[in-house]
């Protein structure tokens, strides 16, 4: 198991909303303190409904069954896709050896990043997909 340094942590999620499909982008959902390029990424780990059942606003988290349809895409401030349709494997903990997602830290805009699904089948309306990210804020 790996050691990490935690400077700031928040759950974020990406929502299925409408009848979810494949090839579509859902992009993550806004959360202000996060979405104006004012933070560097760092570090990122995905859950599924094996280890995180509901977010705390209540919203249904994918099912186990699902991860190994959807793919991630990450922008950085230079509308640059630093990871490009990573499978959402990649970045469970329980699918990797309990590592945590280390990135070269990058400034993100949280509403350009995204999910998208290879296959919709067993996947609902107004599930999400739920993510950790580690970050710190940039300095001005």
């Amino acid at each position: 198991m790996q050691n990490l340094i935690i400077k700031k942590s928040q759950q974020v999620t990406a929502t299925f909303d409408g009848t979810p499909a494949a090839g579509k982008k859902y992009y993550f959902d806004d959360i202000p303190n996060l979405s104006r390029m004012n933070i560097v990424l760092y570090g990122i780990e995905a859950y599924t409904a094996a280890q995180l059942v509901a977010t705390s606003s209540g919203k249904t988290v994918i099912a186990d069954a699902d991860k190994d349809q959807i793919l991630v895409t990450l922008k950085n401030a230079q509308n640059e896709e630093f990871i490009y349709q990573a499978p959402l494997i990649d970045f469970i903990r329980s699918e990797n050896g309990g590592f945590v997602v280390m990135l070269e830290p990058q400034i993100i805009n949280l509403t350009d990043c995204y999910v998208q699904l290879v296959d919709a089948t067993g996947v609902s309306s107004d599930e999400v997909v739920a993510f950790n990210f580690y970050y710190d804020f940039v300095s001005v």
